[in-house]
């Protein structure tokens, strides 16, 4: 790429970020004029106590509270509606996302048709013919958002979309625009440390996937790729440790940063089709995203590497591998035996059939991918020509 080409870089949300910032919600709630606030979160999250410190801090400072713990793991249309309507029956003005990235896309969600009205698959992505439509773009901002994650992977405390599932299609549909943008992040490593191993390792992956895919595509952007690989480096170090010990702090401190870094920056560059894979046999199979992402990430990497060896490289040096005096592909090699060993660290090195995955979804995966992702290969090091190459990748991670 030369520097000749444009870029972009620009509007994020406000990120306050530290052990124990979850105690300054009610402040940063009465800064943007909350006097109720709905925060949402899981049942599980809210029984273990997540939202006690946010809901004291927002009281403290005189915003009523309404609770709402409908979320569920793949946000669905009636949740998100469920919600709505409890935000406009007790007159809420602020929404507080607390827990992963369904937490956090609820929130958008809900925030998204509280000021634009409609229907949430209105505004979603559908293919025609070779281009993406939707019927209606998010013109107003809705209320003002929070989210607080508790995971660190997906990003959605700072990303300006919101995916949300719809059992009439099967599929996850997105919401995106600067008007999805949550107002503040409010990230307290804290609220991590109850993570158990799995979803560590899940919701870590992701984080590093995002990373690694925005790096790889076609698009430029110094300002991005700095902090992407700077979030690679950080996600290597730091990911085993927060996987083996989940109350190692520092460990913890430096997913969600990383994470959030990764969210700030991976938009601007896209994604190659790690996520193509993830998102639609999530939609088959209901499957945990990031498990999904993980098992997909080393065979999407290695199909994709005679496209991209010099970047792969630079992956591997991030991850800290040696690769002076090397060949472009010895060096890429270096990269994808790094990202496998991570992978198996964290214990996510099964096969598709493990999950129960069958012949069958791989099939129906592949027809799904290519008739309606093919565009976000081609942004990709290595573009898709056939149905059968898209099967290949997925039967060598059967």
């Amino acid at each position: 790429m030369s520097w000749l080409n444009d870029f972009r870089y620009g509007a994020t949300s406000r990120i306050v970020f530290g052990p124990g910032k979850a105690r300054e919600a009610g402040e940063i709630a009465r800064e943007l004029n909350g006097t109720a606030a709905l925060v949402m979160t899981d049942a599980g999250l809210y029984k273990l106590g997540i939202t006690a410190t946010i809901e004291a801090s927002l009281r403290e400072a005189g915003v009523r509270v309404e609770i709402f713990d409908g979320v569920v793991t793949e946000p669905t249309v009636p949740s998100v509606e469920a919600a709505v309507a409890i935000f406009r029956d007790r007159s809420c003005d602020v929404i507080i996302g607390v827990g992963g990235g369904s937490s956090m896309d609820s929130a958008k969600a809900v925030s998204l048709l509280v000021g634009n009205g409609g229907q949430f698959t209105d505004y979603t992505e559908r293919r025609v013919g070779v281009e993406w439509k939707r019927e209606r773009t998010v013109d107003k901002k809705g209320p003002s958002i929070i989210t607080v994650p508790t995971t660190a992977g997906t990003g959605a405390d700072v990303t300006a979309g919101c995916g949300v599932f719809d059992h009439e299609t099967g599929i996850k549909g997105w919401a995106t625009g600067d008007n999805v943008r949550p107002t503040v992040a409010l990230c307290d490593p804290v609220l991590s440390s109850s993570m158990p191993p799995r979803v560590t390792a899940d919701t870590g992956v992701d984080a590093l996937s995002q990373a690694i895919e925005a790096l790889l595509t076609l698009q430029f952007n110094p300002f991005a790729d700095a902090i992407l690989l700077k979030a690679i480096e950080t996600i290597g170090n730091y990911l085993p440790r927060a996987f083996a010990n989940g109350q190692n702090l520092e460990a913890r401190s430096a997913m969600m940063a990383s994470a959030t870094m990764v969210g700030t920056a991976f938009t601007l560059r896209g994604l190659i089709h790690v996520h193509t894979f993830a998102e639609v046999l999530g939609d088959l199979t209901h499957l945990p995203h990031g498990r999904l992402i993980g098992v997909m990430l080393p065979h999407v990497l290695e199909w994709s590497a005679i496209g991209c060896p010099e970047k792969l490289g630079t992956i591997a040096r991030a991850l800290g591998e040696s690769v002076d005096g090397l060949s472009k592909r010895a060096a890429a090699d270096r990269g994808l035996a790094a990202v496998r060993r991570l992978c198996a660290e964290i214990e996510i090195n099964e096969p598709l059939r493990s999950h129960g995955v069958t012949e069958d979804t791989l099939k129906t995966c592949a027809e799904r991918v290519f008739s309606q992702h093919t565009p976000r290969s081609v942004g990709g090091p290595r573009g898709f020509r056939n149905v059968d190459e898209v099967l290949s990748v997925l039967r060598a991670a059967y």
